[in-house]
């Protein structure tokens, strides 16, 4: 099955290409988080629920990253998943919500001016 072609290094290069983009993808969402949070943190008074929720909400990010790289790693050594999947959701669940608070920040923001 897939799991014998991966270890196998029988899988299209379109399998690498999904690896590469989405670990850029991740990355930058990450910097852009990071970022925007302290911005945010900076100017409190005026992106308050990004400011609150945003450093829990990278914590969570971080914590998802790693659990995904522990998990591709014990894959990689032929030590299982690690719940690899649930990771990867947990990672993009956090982007996510922090996307949300971002808009909701901004638009009370737009609201107040």
């Amino acid at each position: 099955g897939c799991l014998a072609r991966e270890r196998a290094g029988d899988v299209p290069w379109t399998h690498t290409a999904h690896a590469v983009s989405s670990s850029l993808a991740v990355a930058g969402a990450l910097v852009g988080m990071v970022l925007l949070t302290v911005a945010a943190r900076r100017c409190a008074a005026s992106w308050r629920a990004l400011a609150r929720t945003g450093p829990f909400l990278v914590a969570l990010e971080l914590v998802a990253t790693g659990w995904t790289l522990t998990s591709i790693a014990a894959f990689e050594a032929g030590l299982g998943t690690w719940g690899l999947g649930i990771g990867q959701r947990l990672q993009v669940l956090a982007i996510a919500v922090w996307l949300v608070v971002l808009a909701w920040s901004a638009a009370a923001e737009a609201r107040r001016e």
